[in-house]
């Protein structure tokens, strides 16, 4: 029999795959130590996972784009300091976010700073395989040393080349283009995107934020009511998969007048290879602000509705209002310290709980 030939392509991604086998999971911060918790197990030092491939899942205004703009600052100015067991120090950040929808009205500025604005890489890619070429040729050219965080906003916005000819010619012609759409990007992503990244990706210090839109399945009587673009390739090549949901608008009332000042949002972690799934996270949104790690926190920690916390100061104990707690935590990092430790506790003991205690099979 004669010996099976491999190309040099698919002996690099089995030397990927092996790689990635072997990898000690680490993660980049969300800016939110309750969302990192449900999608790692950790509230400090984790979150999403690095050097992977991350879906975020969600209608309009569910904290998508807000989320992955967080993960890109809490890179941008903590990543150099973080010292990796898996990754070689990192001396150069770069970070690109493909605004594919064209839409940012956030103030980002205000929010993140004019310096991490200028250092990021805004561009603007609406061509499925001129948005796969530029992250696959970025990630062939990346040095050791270098961190690559690609974010694509969204996926939804991006359209194959041959369905956007097919529009153009349909609109000289006046004449229908067909139900074309969704089947050729599904192609695209499944058979010459997705499932060369794996190999491509094993090793290098690169992470994927892929944003999708919810979409309904009409007339579904079984299964899945809910869908996003991108086909069966963002089900099997995903490390971890994050839904977003609104749950509550919050408001203020001040002269008679009542303004939303904040949106609270559940993320639901669909799918994970590299922690436990189906964990929920609800956390809260500032309008001008972003992820307010703190009142999440004291939510998780005291309840939504608590309006006084007690609270030891190491001396003795102490009852604040709420919006005082926040300034007291915001002045005192020893105490924030301790109330992230609390919280974290709080998790592990339900995680603890709740698990199937069972002999183990194979020692």
């Amino acid at each position: 029999m004669k010996a099976l030939k491999v190309s040099s392509q698919i002996e690099k991604q089995i030397k990927g795959y092996l790689t990635m086998k072997n990898k000690k999971v680490e993660f980049l911060d969300t800016g939110c130590s309750f969302l990192n918790l449900a999608c790692s197990q950790y509230g400090r030092g984790g979150g999403i996972p690095r050097g992977r491939i991350i879906n975020f899942v969600g209608d309009g205004s569910s904290g998508k784009t807000l989320l992955a703009l967080e993960i890109c600052a809490q890179a941008f100015y903590n990543i150099k300091n973080i010292k990796s067991e898996v990754f070689p120090k990192v001396k150069r950040v770069e970070i690109v976010y493909n605004n594919a929808e064209g839409v940012m009205d956030l103030p980002i500025e205000k929010m993140y700073g004019k310096k991490f604005v200028d250092g990021i890489e805004w561009i603007q890619i609406g061509i499925c395989e001129d948005f796969g070429r530029d992250y696959m040729k970025r990630l062939q050219n990346l040095k050791p040393g270098t961190f690559l965080l690609y974010v694509c906003d969204s996926l939804d916005a991006t359209v194959p080349r041959a369905v956007l000819q097919k529009t153009m010619k349909s609109i000289k012609n006046d004449t229908e283009e067909g139900e074309t759409f969704g089947a050729e990007k599904a192609k695209y992503f499944s058979n010459k995107f997705f499932d060369r990244l794996c190999g491509m990706m094993a090793g290098k210090d690169s992470t994927l934020i892929c944003i999708s839109q919810v979409r309904e399945r009409i007339g579904m009587t079984f299964g899945e009511k809910y869908k996003r673009v991108g086909g069966k390739a963002l089900d099997f090549y995903t490390h971890l998969v994050l839904w977003f949901s609104e749950i509550k608008k919050l408001k203020k009332t001040y002269d008679g007048h009542t303004r939303v000042y904040g949106v609270r949002i559940r993320g639901r972690v669909k799918r994970s290879k590299v922690s436990k799934p189906f964990r929920e996270a609800d956390f809260t949104i500032l309008f001008d602000y972003g992820i307010d790690n703190i009142g999440t926190t004291i939510d998780y920690v005291y309840g939504q509705t608590a309006k006084t916390i007690k609270w030891n100061n190491g001396k003795e104990d102490i009852k604040m209002f709420r919006s005082e707690f926040i300034e007291y935590l915001e002045q005192k990092p020893k105490a924030l310290s301790r109330l992230f430790t609390k919280m974290e506790m709080m998790w592990n003991k339900i995680e603890d709980k709740t698990s199937v205690k069972r002999k183990a099979r194979f020692e």
